[in-house]
């Protein structure tokens, strides 16, 4: 074993002869600057199948609460400042409200009110309602109809739903509601 060291020596030598060594180490650090990784887009928000582009109050940023009403629950969106209360149920159809939904318009206070249909395409009943939750009267608002439906005495909370809800539910004049305590008109 002893006579192969040498040889062995040699012939490393020997490969190495001609090249240039640097001894001294670098890290391994690159002379062009790298561009970064391009970061990924934030996800879109989900649409809504019952978005509308012609509507400025979506039905998913409404505040919702329910109501009580003859042993029927239902959900309605709270229409409680003067823009929501002038959109209502414009540009909705009959896909995009269920049967148990509709728009509770809270007011700063009771007055003779009269709704009308401007571009609705939905029948609506639209109830009018005092300051204790007691319907004054049930109106019928016909999709599109520019003529007003009006309140029987001052009314301080509108109810709108699809027609033909109110007399399936059995909201008829003298009827109470248990009406959300706490909402309250914002202007």
């Amino acid at each position: 074993m002893k006579y192969y060291v040498p040889f062995i020596a040699l012939l490393t030598i020997g490969c190495q002869a001609g090249v240039e060594v640097d001894h001294e180490l670098k890290p391994n650090v690159p002379t062009e600057p790298v561009a970064e990784a391009p970061k990924p887009e934030p996800a879109a928000e989900p649409q809504d199948p019952r978005d509308k582009p012609l509507r400025l109050h979506q039905l998913r940023t409404l505040d919702k609460r329910t109501i009580k009403v003859n042993g029927h629950t239902l959900t309605v969106w709270i229409m409680d400042e003067d823009s929501k209360r002038a959109e209502g149920m414009m540009h909705l159809e009959d896909k995009d409200v269920k049967d148990t939904e509709g728009m509770l318009f809270v007011f700063p206070d009771a007055q003779p009110r009269s709704f009308w249909m401007q571009n609705c395409p939905l029948g609506l009943d639209i109830t009018y309602i005092d300051a204790k939750g007691k319907v004054l009267n049930v109106g019928v608002g016909k999709p599109f109809d520019e003529s007003g439906v009006p309140s029987s005495a001052p009314a301080k909370y509108v109810l709108e739903l699809k027609i033909g809800r109110a007399k399936k539910f059995g909201i008829k004049s003298g009827t109470v509601l248990s009406l959300p305590k706490d909402v309250k008109a914002k202007e």
